[in-house]
């Protein structure tokens, strides 16, 4: 296991280039496409940090930055693609896989069980219709206290 972390970042082995036979229609599309991924994967979980630091009264605004982790450990993912088409470095490939798996893991297992939650939460049209009520009590509210107090 020594061995292993004092090679992480070692590129000892063949790189995915070689898989390609170097031909670049197909070397840059893999690298076109794996950089446009990632630079959509990270720009996802800005936004959603963005979110929760605008949003702090959101009652799961911790589960945005789990679904952060996650989508920027995928992210990763996509640029180490790229740097082992060029460097054989799948030690520290395959430790970063194994960090999105278990970000992916967690995120899965812990949000299943806040689903039936979130679902509880009123909808829109639920609010709208709890103010609606709201606004009729309140005017026949003043209406009757108009009525008592023409009484006095």
């Amino acid at each position: 296991m020594i061995e292993f972390f004092s090679k992480l970042f070692s590129s000892e082995f063949m790189p995915h280039g070689h898989c390609y036979l170097w031909q670049p229609e197909i070397l840059w599309l893999h690298v076109v496409s794996d950089a446009t991924i990632a630079i959509a994967y990270y720009s996802i979980p800005v936004a959603l940090l963005y979110f929760v630091r605008r949003r702090t009264d959101l009652a799961f605004n911790w589960i945005f930055v789990l679904f952060a982790a996650f989508i920027f450990a995928c992210g990763s993912t996509h640029l180490l693609e790229i740097w082992t088409v060029w460097q054989g470095s799948y030690r520290i490939q395959g430790v970063v896989k194994l960090a999105t798996a278990i970000v992916s893991v967690a995120t899965a297992i812990i949000l299943w069980p806040l689903i039936p939650q979130a679902l509880r939460i009123p909808s829109r049209k639920d609010l709208e219709e709890a103010y609606e009520n709201l606004e009729e009590l309140v005017q026949a509210r003043t209406k009757q206290l108009d009525e008592a107090n023409s009484l006095l």
